[in-house]
């Protein structure tokens, strides 16, 4: 029965039909350089950004970059030092401005989902709803509710919930009031890989129906390709890239966000002739001057394994199967470093064997030198 026993080990309930989630009105917000410090440190420096109505965007970045503060300046809970925020035109944060959160039309979802232990599934759920009377209220609640397949345990506490039940607890009680404008505060960073591949699907799924403008907050940077329309990546609280998920992969503007969706080798050189000169061969290096110190970076996947004399000249060190690929170590005469493979094809060099290493030329960056 419910609320008996808490339900970590037991099988998820099913989500509620897709579809059904209430709608929403979205907002545009605009953040025009926003600055915020936290007494002498500024934490956002000068951050100008467009979020468009109904868009999904994703603020990624390490911890400390200043992605949670200009969500909490976004939500009102912060002041802004200057700069102002502005919804539809509207500007409700300014140096001497700032609106409260409830009147600002604005969903929340904080990372410890921030339920009321004393209070029902339900009574929780309702919280947001004052301007309802109670019946209406309770209506709307059990909707959201069975939106997210937990109607059934509307009478249980929070702690009769595993951590993934009451994430969808928090993304009714966000929703169901149709906010404008929804943030999410590393919201399935408490889930293990495999329940929290499926809520994310299923949350990005519920926001699509909302139609509300929604913010997530994330370090893992395949959870922001994975629900973003643009990506805002912050560190130092400045904008560093915003973009779609294949821009900031395809078109990093430097080398840390480079780095940053996707491990890397990196070899270093000086641009002549428009190239660099490498042990794999001369990469085009388009945009940096001759004499320019360079980082060629070629992701891991890019770097082929082949039998010796088609390609440049390498000793494999060690492999590691790691299910889906193969994970190869390979010396190159002139490189000081071994460089490293991720290989699909079932190859069967072993640690010893002389192989041939070919560059795909869609896997290389070249950035000048930090």
């Amino acid at each position: 029965m419910p609320g008996t026993q808490t339900r970590k080990q037991v099988e998820q309930p099913r989500w509620g039909r897709r579809g059904t989630a209430g709608a929403s009105i979205a907002a545009r917000l605009v953040f025009d350089d926003v600055c915020h410090a936290y007494g002498d440190a500024l934490s956002v420096d000068g951050v100008s950004l467009d979020v468009r109505p109904g868009e999904v965007l994703c603020l990624l970045g390490r911890s400390g970059c200043g992605k949670t503060t200009l969500l909490r300046v976004a939500a009102g809970l912060e002041p802004v030092l200057s700069g102002t925020v502005s919804m539809d035109g509207r500007i409700v944060s300014a140096a001497t401005l700032l609106e409260p959160p409830e009147r600002r039309g604005i969903g929340l979802m904080f990372q410890d989902y921030a339920l009321f232990p004393h209070m029902t599934i339900l009574a929780n759920v309702m919280f947001g709803l004052k301007s309802l009377d109670r019946t209406e209220a309770a209506r709307a609640a059990r909707a959201a509710l069975a939106r997210v397949g937990l109607e059934a345990y509307a009478s249980d506490y929070p702690h009769a919930l595993s951590g993934g039940e009451q994430q969808r607890v928090a993304l009714a009680r966000a929703i169901v009031p149709r906010p404008a404008i929804l943030l999410m505060d590393e919201p399935f960073s408490g889930l293990d890989k495999r329940l929290r591949d499926v809520v994310r699907d299923e949350t990005l799924a519920v926001l699509k129906e909302t139609g509300a403008t929604a913010i997530v907050v994330t370090h893992d940077p395949e959870e922001a390709m994975r629900m973003a329309d643009r990506i805002a990546l912050m560190r130092g609280g400045r904008l560093v890239q915003v973009g779609t998920p294949a821009d900031l992969y395809s078109a990093p503007a430097d080398l840390f966000v480079a780095r940053f969706f996707a491990e890397m080798n990196e070899i270093e050189g000086d641009v002549a002739a428009g190239a660099v000169a490498t042990p794999l061969g001369a990469m085009p290096a388009p945009g940096l001057a001759d004499g320019t110190a360079a980082v060629v970076c070629v992701r891991l996947q890019g770097l082929k394994l082949g039998a010796p004399g088609a390609g440049s000249p390498g000793r494999v060190l060690r492999r590691r199967f790691l299910g889906e690929v193969t994970l190869f170590e390979v010396a190159v005469e002139g490189l000081e470093r071994p460089l490293q493979a991720r290989v699909r094809d079932d190859v069967a060099f072993a640690a010893g064997d002389e192989v041939a290493i070919t560059v795909d030329a869609r896997d290389v960056l070249v950035f000048a030198k930090d």
